[in-house]
């Protein structure tokens, strides 16, 4: 039977509940299965089989449809970034009272996965967001949903659009954009150029999430990562070289950095891990999801000494970083 209108609401608002406020992973998976079966229900997209194509850009992937349906699945990612866009929201409405705060999401995908659930907690009074993607089929999707769900005065507008170049709208304040369009170690996908056009033209006191993505440099030992997923507990013992690139509110380009590698009889593998601070306490480290694992550079057998490895940030169709040994 089909739901009403109220009951995917209620439905929505329970869940969501779960993911801001209870700690107990079965209930949290739980909820974000109900969040699923909702809006593949409403919308017809299913975190399914992948059968559609990603959009390749001169900035990088954007994801299709499915893919982009798929994150909602990544158990802490999601319950991570709801909860900190939740504070986000809170802090700009204490901040600045009497005014609606007004959400930019770049790369809203189908479900707009990362505010649709907080319509449960704010009202259209309080929050107004701009949902911009550039596959014409998420934000068909998209739509689908807030009009189904009766949430379209919520929606200043619907944007299908390069984010990588893209305008803030005359006569709008925007007060919190959102872009979480990245894989690990900020490869392929657009991230560091979104955050190059629409950072220098957010207000001074407008938020940006995620609020820091660190990338580092470290020495690994298979054996030690593996205890980590075998052993309860486990934290493998690690060689920290050095960061390789912080992106933030005050954001800079990533620059060409050189960092020195120790020589290590045990730890023969160069990783680049991922740190994300979505807002204030909530952040997703190593191994929470797919955004932090690490990523492998290269192995280092016999080293007996130091070595100087240099990184470079390649904007372009494939960004990502480049080593030079």
């Amino acid at each position: 039977m089909e739901l009403t209108t109220q009951q995917c609401n209620e439905s929505m608002s329970a869940a969501t509940n779960v993911l801001l406020f209870e700690d107990d992973y079965l209930e949290i998976k739980n909820a974000i299965e109900r969040l699923h079966s909702l809006f593949a229900g409403v919308t017809g997209i299913n975190a399914g089989n992948i059968t559609d194509q990603d959009i390749y850009l001169p900035s990088g992937k954007a994801v299709s449809t499915i893919k982009a349906a798929h994150c909602l699945k990544e158990l802490e990612r999601t319950r991570r970034f709801v909860r900190g866009i939740y504070h986000a929201i809170n802090h700009l409405l204490d901040t600045i009272p009497g005014h609606i705060i007004n959400i930019l999401y770049a790369g809203c995908g189908p479900y707009g996965t990362l505010l649709t659930p907080l319509t449960s907690q704010f009202t259209a009074a309080q929050v107004n967001f701009i949902l911009l993607d550039i596959n014409p089929d998420s934000l068909e999707a998209a739509k689908v949903l807030y009009e189904k769900l009766d949430l379209l005065d919520y929606v200043v507008d619907f944007v299908c659009a390069d984010a990588t170049t893209y305008k803030f709208p005359d006569g709008v304040r925007i007060d919190m954009v959102i872009s979480e369009t990245m894989l690990n170690a900020l490869r392929k996908e657009p991230q560091v150029a979104i955050m190059n056009n629409l950072i220098p033209k957010m207000r001074p006191e407008a938020i940006f999430i995620p609020e820091k993505i660190a990338v580092e440099a470290v020495l690994t030992r298979w054996e030690e990562e593996y205890k980590h997923f075998t052993v309860l507990d486990y934290q493998p013992k690690r060689i920290r070289v050095g960061l390789v690139y912080c992106a933030s509110r005050e954001f800079k380009l990533p620059q060409p950095v050189v960092i020195e590698v120790p020589a290590s009889k045990t730890h023969n593998r160069l990783d680049l891990f991922t740190e994300i601070k979505v807002f204030g306490r909530e952040v997703l480290t190593t191994y929470n999801c797919s955004l932090t694992t690490p990523f492998a550079v290269c192995k280092l057998e016999n080293q007996s000494d130091s070595i100087k490895i240099a990184f470079e940030y390649i904007l372009s169709d494939d960004p990502g970083f480049t080593y030079m040994i």
